[in-house]
């Protein structure tokens, strides 16, 4: 019998208006289970620290673990409860629509500028557009698309001097909204047009409260500018041990999502945040992509890293499908310059390696040994508390503790440049199923180690006197299964660091699941099966100068400078993408036709649209014509409809060896950008030797 359709809708109207009922019942803090909330005395009301103690393995402190940060809670707006009845009313008409959602985008326009209006009748227009962000974010309906004008946008009591809780832009319980810089129609933007900037020294730039989750939402083409520049060594080192309000501006992120879904952060600029520049905790659908974050981690004592992805939270059970992107993002700069410091560590608890600290008198500080605390306490117990002098965390991309909360979905590590950051680039930490390929890691470890002298010491390093950085500073897998590698050019900062480095609690790492076609450049290997990875000389295959006689040190700079316009809208991707193929640039496994020859000045784009108008075709390749012997080259399509075989050329078919691929002269390789990244078509390893 088929259900009444007035029962199945006020079925879903129930579900909804309970869900709704009990988000509105809930009040400010973390909703983690499996850790109570620590309400720090003397926080003003609305804001508290959420504090998480799971220990931690010793190979996680050498491999680049970490300690757990924790939630600032962000003070909502004052428009927040009436802006949540009123979503949960659109949230109703929807349903009422027999409608689940809207795609974002489809919504009004409205208009945000410095000099705008934060009033009824203002923000439907690019010339009477409200003031602030917060407004215009309290104000939206759903799918909306926020347009942010050039200028600088602040928090409330932005440079009073005061401790506050007051973000720029909170997003607490907000969905379906697009919040993206405003384009002059390409105008502004080839003039020069400035982005627009979001500029704090509160909690963060843009925070979303775990208490009220965050879920479909675009935010593109703004920067946010943290106070690390009005903030000294001396004055960040003061406050580390501080509680409540007066350690906020110290731990604050630039963008802080502590739960979340379906949320893409694209084309940002992020710097000078004391700590994280972006992160999300407890997410699932997440991208972070084509944005620059430097300069951020500098002042907090909390451990951070540049970006992360922690703790996430499946909202589908889809197991195989890439959910969690951190791609195309320069990564630089970003150093813990405090030791990280947790108030709630007892003083005879070890989150590191389970030392029994209770039995060293050194360790105690009742204990008349106290005074030989430094010398006589191991480095372990002095972890997270008041005597810890050096500094082992701090990493560029960083994915961690997923591993037991993150259950379905993969991870997707790509194309990132990191260099220059503490320890090391990237991470895949306490994390399983994903892939890392195609990163550019370089020039970090900048944390010191004690044996070797700094060129140029600066007075930070006092903090990280006490002991050497952990030798890694390349690409690490720990306690990291399913995880694929491929095409990664790694160079330590020293000859005895390690590039490439696995670890595992139980001793000898499961071997990576599949990967070939990475590139050390410098700095040692330790990776299962070892051969994935290869150790070359040629220190500009890993973005770095060639020159081998020059002392200086490689200076960790970005391939480019950060833009200050905002980028354009984007344009449709590449149809095709080259793939530098040597000397072997026909993949003689994958089904194939012979198609005409064309002479070299027109070859590639008669081919490239013999591809597309075939209707069957994921790549193609251009060689020169043997048999025509008059200069043409031929052109050869790849047939879409059937799969490589064998099995093992559909994966990095050009090293995959075993007559994957045949020898041609002057040859050209061009694929789909989807079948390169399914078929993780990399560069030839030996192109570059030709």
């Amino acid at each position: 019998m088929r259900p009444h359709p007035f029962a199945v809708l006020f079925f879903l109207l129930s579900t909804v208006s309970s869900s709704a009922s009990s988000t509105l019942a809930s009040g400010d803090g973390d909703d983690n289970d499996d850790a109570a909330d620590v309400v720090v005395v003397g926080l003003p009301p609305g804001g508290r620290y959420t504090r998480r103690m799971t220990p931690i393995e010793e190979t996680d402190i050498s491999a680049g673990g970490g300690s757990h940060q924790e939630e600032i809670v962000a003070d909502l707006s004052p428009n927040f409860e009436r802006s949540k009845r009123r979503r949960r009313r659109d949230r109703l008409t929807l349903l009422r629509g027999l409608q689940s959602s809207c795609d974002l985008g489809s919504g009004r326009f409205t208009y945000v500028s410095p000099a705008g209006t934060d009033a009824a009748g203002s923000g439907s227009d690019a010339s009477s557009p409200y003031a602030t962000i917060q407004y215009a974010v309290d104000n939206a309906e759903p799918c909306e698309t926020i347009h942010v004008m050039s200028g600088t946008y602040y928090n409330d009591k932005y440079g009073s001097g005061q401790n506050h809780y007051k973000s720029v832009v909170n997003l607490s319980g907000v969905s379906h909204l697009t919040l993206k810089a405003h384009d002059m129609g390409g105008a502004g933007a080839a003039a020069g047009d400035p982005r627009p900037k979001i500029k704090f020294d509160g909690p963060g730039g843009i925070i979303c409260n775990s208490a009220n989750p965050c879920s479909h939402l675009e935010i593109s083409g703004l920067e946010i500018e943290g106070p690390n520049k009005d903030m000294s060594y001396v004055e960040a080192l003061a406050n580390r041990n501080s509680l409540g309000a007066s350690l906020i501006k110290y731990a604050s992120r630039g963008v802080a999502v502590w739960k979340g879904d379906h949320i893409a952060l694209s084309d940002m600029i992020v710097h000078d945040c004391p700590g994280s520049g972006m992160r999300v905790n407890k997410g699932d659908y997440i991208s972070i992509t084509d944005s620059v974050v430097y300069d951020n981690t500098w002042w907090s004592p909390r451990a951070e890293s540049a970006i992360v992805l922690a703790e996430s939270l499946a909202v589908d059970t889809e197991t195989d499908k890439i959910k969690m992107t951190l791609a195309r993002n320069e990564v630089y700069g970003n150093i813990n310059k405090i030791p990280y410091y947790n108030p709630n560590y007892d003083w005879d608890y070890s989150p590191i390696g389970g030392y029994d600290c209770g039995a060293v008198d050194a360790c105690d500080p009742s204990s008349p040994s106290y005074s030989n605390t430094l010398e006589d306490c191991p480095w372990q117990c002095r972890y997270g508390k008041s005597t810890q002098n050096y500094i082992i965390d701090g990493m560029g991309v960083y994915v961690t503790r997923n591993r037991d909360t993150y259950l379905h979905g993969q991870m997707t590590l790509e194309d990132n440049l990191c260099a220059g950051n503490g320890i090391n680039g990237v991470v895949f930490h306490r994390t399983d199923r994903g892939t890392v390929r195609r990163n550019t890691v370089h020039s970090n470890g900048v944390v010191p180690v004690l044996e070797i002298p700094e060129p140029a010491p600066e007075e930070w390093h006092a903090s990280a006197s006490g002991k050497s950085r952990q030798r890694y500073s390349g690409l690490v897998l720990n306690n990291a299964d399913g995880v694929k590698l491929w095409s990664n050019t790694v160079a330590a900062r020293y000859d005895d660091d390690y590039a490439f480095k696995q670890e595992d609690d139980g001793g000898a790492p499961s071997p990576v699941e599949a990967g070939g076609n990475n590139k050390a450049c410098r700095g040692l290997i330790q990776m299962d099966p070892y051969d994935i990875v290869t150790a070359v000389t040629d220190l500009s295959v890993c973005g770095l100068s060639s020159n081998e006689d020059e002392d200086e040190e490689d200076t960790p700079v970005p391939t480019h400078a950060p833009t200050l316009a905002p980028t354009p809208t984007p344009t449709d991707p590449p149809a095709f993408v080259e793939i530098a193929c040597g000397d072997k640039c026909h993949l003689i496994q994958w089904p194939y036709t012979m198609h005409s020859s064309y002479p070299p000045i027109t070859s590639l784009a008669q081919c490239e649209d013999a591809c597309e108008s075939s209707g069957d075709c994921r790549a193609f390749s251009l060689q020169y014509d043997y048999a025509a012997q008059n200069g043409d080259e031929k052109c050869f399509l790849y047939r879409d409809s059937e799969e490589p075989s064998p099995p093992k050329c559909a994966n990095d078919p050009f090293n995959a060896g075993g007559g994957c691929s045949y020898g041609t002269v002057d040859g050209r390789f061009y694929v789909r950008p989807q079948a390169r990244d399914e078929y993780n078509v990399s560069d030839y390893a030996g192109a570059r030797r030709r």
